[in-house]
């Protein structure tokens, strides 16, 4: 027998009608040529990025925003085989693969597979330990 035998669920799971900001972290190594001009241009090699993404989500009938590990599903599936040991200048869009531009590609790819009443609000992405650059839902709607 233990301390739980005897609870019982409880008669009110929603205890608010909020909607919850929820958060993860993600980081990935990917080899990377950047652009600064037509012809000079850096090649990183096995370079660490690392992201916070936040989410609006909606508490459903039990008190409950959407699970963690669905947004660990969703990246996995759909952002990580693109990323993850990859050269991403092959695995992404047409663009020059700076932080600012796979930020926004990330952004989009969350935004696509989110079930609804879920939606991004903030992504913070590093290119190091001491810098990066910030997406906000106001920043994207414009």
């Amino acid at each position: 027998m233990t301390q739980f035998d005897d609870i019982l669920p409880p008669k009110t799971f929603k205890y608010r009608n909020n909607a919850v900001l929820i958060k993860t972290f993600y980081e990935f190594k990917c080899d990377n040529r950047i652009y600064f001009t037509e012809k000079l241009h850096k090649d990183l090699e096995n370079q660490q990025y690392k992201f916070n993404v936040e989410i609006l989500s909606e508490i459903d009938r039990y008190g409950l925003a959407m699970d963690f590990n669905e947004v660990d599903k969703l990246y996995k599936a759909h952002i990580a085989p693109y990323l993850e040991h990859q050269l991403v200048n092959e695995t992404l869009p047409e663009m020059n693969t700076t932080a600012e531009n796979i930020a926004f590609w990330i952004w989009e790819q969350f935004e696509i597979f989110l079930p609804q009443n879920n939606k991004v609000q903030k992504l913070e992405f590093f290119e190091n330990d001491t810098q990066g650059i910030v997406l906000t839902a106001k920043l994207m709607d414009n």
